[in-house]
């Protein structure tokens, strides 16, 4: 009995341990900055003609990997593939990372990028030299497509929203950081205890140089790092390196800061506020090594985004906002009947992560609204957009929508829109010509009503 009650104990501290609920804001964060960076890569690195003329290049011998012989399964083990195949496979894999990064169809999408990624990747290496910086993004991308985060953050989510509050025919405003679930906290995790295993592989290979013992220091008397910043520095044309691999006093002391700070990274799984020490040492580890070797370790300092408690940081930021301040928020008012207007609201707040603003339907709360604000007249307010400002002042229109956009961080980009030459103009009357036309809905609109 009592081994069957220990065990179910571990069990229940496994599962909390894996699926505690977690916020899924920190998940789908990680993916925009993980999807984003790798589509910028694919481009930058130029993997599509790295593709087409690797099997150009003599004296290359085509080993397909797994992978390649799977999806190339047509053409045989043998043959290179075509490349029609190899661009189509290319343009898949960058369309289905655009959608995956903007959330639409976001785990099917993700299941496409994270293939397509192993594909090309594999594909490369077929013909020549495994190289390792990519391993660990590559699986974290699969990790990404086997779970929920298009959760938040993505137009599946948004679209989802939208339909359910005008199916309602009511907006009411909600947070994003507080949406979790128990399936968001093992992908992360996942990645987590992986990089301290990286870290941990890295160490042991370098205690293991010595010359006839298990674990040797001899990685730490400073020649060997020299060797490599000089030898790479004259391969790489890094001045830098070179002028590093000078000073033997220098190199030790290097030596055993990469040491110390790869055996003990996996602390930070046990102490996670150790992770504003060890992240930024991380970053600049990985930016010296790239200045140094021009090895580029870059997919590495984007996954150490896994570690950062997004939504925590966003809450405490805004907490303090609210507190050191003494002025109201900015109110909305906007009509409550009206289609457009409940999607206007539920877009905003879904980019409201500060919690910024306030949201108040003109017809539900007029009463309250006519006390402070006894100059409003109902009919203007259900015009038009009004934003009541901290200071009183009162935005209409295109210019309450473009005062609004400066509390939304998310939304800054579309400043450059708002401010455009002539925008003063041209925003107003778009803006009256949208209100003009929308419908107003009544609260029997709706299938509740219809067997009345």
């Amino acid at each position: 009995m009592n081994f069957q009650k220990q065990t179910l104990n571990l069990s229940k501290l496994w599962n909390a341990y894996w699926f505690r609920p977690a916020p899924l804001f920190d998940l789908a964060l990680c993916r925009i900055i993980i999807v984003g960076f790798q589509i910028g890569y694919l481009l930058v690195k130029e993997y599509h003609r790295q593709m087409l003329e690797r099997g150009d290049i003599p004296g290359l011998d085509y080993e397909p990997l797994h992978i390649v012989q799977w999806l190339t399964f047509p053409w045989g083990t043998e043959t290179i593939p075509p490349d029609w195949f190899l661009s189509m496979t290319f343009g898949l894999t960058f369309i289905s990372g655009i959608t995956a990064l903007i959330g639409f169809k976001t785990n099917l999408s993700l299941i496409f990028f994270a293939i397509g990624n192993l594909f090309i990747q594999a594909y490369l290496f077929s013909f020549g030299k495994y190289h390792h910086p990519q391993a660990l993004l590559l699986i974290t991308l699969f990790l990404l497509a086997l779970s929920p985060s298009g959760g938040v953050l993505s137009l599946d989510n948004l679209m989802q929203k939208l339909r359910t509050n005008i199916k309602k025919q009511r907006f009411k405003p909600f947070n994003l950081l507080n949406k979790k679930s128990e399936f968001s906290r093992w992908p992360i995790l996942t990645a987590q205890w992986l990089f301290a295993l990286i870290y941990l592989s890295a160490t042991m290979n370098k205690l293991s140089q010595g010359n006839g013992s298990l674990i040797s220091a001899d990685w730490m008397n400073g020649y060997t790092l020299q060797y490599f910043l000089i030898n790479d520095g004259l391969r790489w044309g890094s001045d830098l390196g070179v002028w590093l691999g000078q000073y033997h006093t220098l190199a030790v002391i290097l030596s055993w800061m990469a040491i110390i700070f790869e055996a003990t990274f996996f602390l930070v799984l046990i102490f996670p506020s150790l992770v504003w020490v060890y992240i930024p040492a991380g970053i600049g580890f990985h930016t010296g090594i790239y200045l140094a070797q021009r090895a580029p370790f870059f997919h590495l300092m984007v996954l150490y985004s896994v570690f950062i408690p997004w939504t925590k940081m966003i809450k405490t930021f805004s907490r303090r906002q609210q507190q050191s301040s003494q002025q109201p928020k900015p109110e909305i008012l906007y009509d409550g009947l009206c289609p457009i207007c409940i999607r206007s609201m539920t877009v905003l707040c879904y980019f409201d992560w500060l919690q910024k603003l306030s949201y108040t339907s003109v017809e539900e709360e007029w009463t309250s609204i006519q006390k402070t604000h006894p100059d409003l007249s109902l009919e203007a307010c259900l015009a038009e957009m009004h934003l009541i400002l901290p200071n009183g002042y009162v935005r209409k229109g295109f210019f309450a929508f473009r005062e609004i956009i400066l509390y939304l961080p998310p939304l800054w980009p579309l400043l450059a829109l708002m401010y455009f030459p002539g925008s003063e103009i041209l925003g107003p009357k778009i803006y009256t010509f949208v209100a003009s036309r929308r419908k107003r809905l009544t609260r029997c609109s709706f299938d509740s009503c219809s067997v009345k």
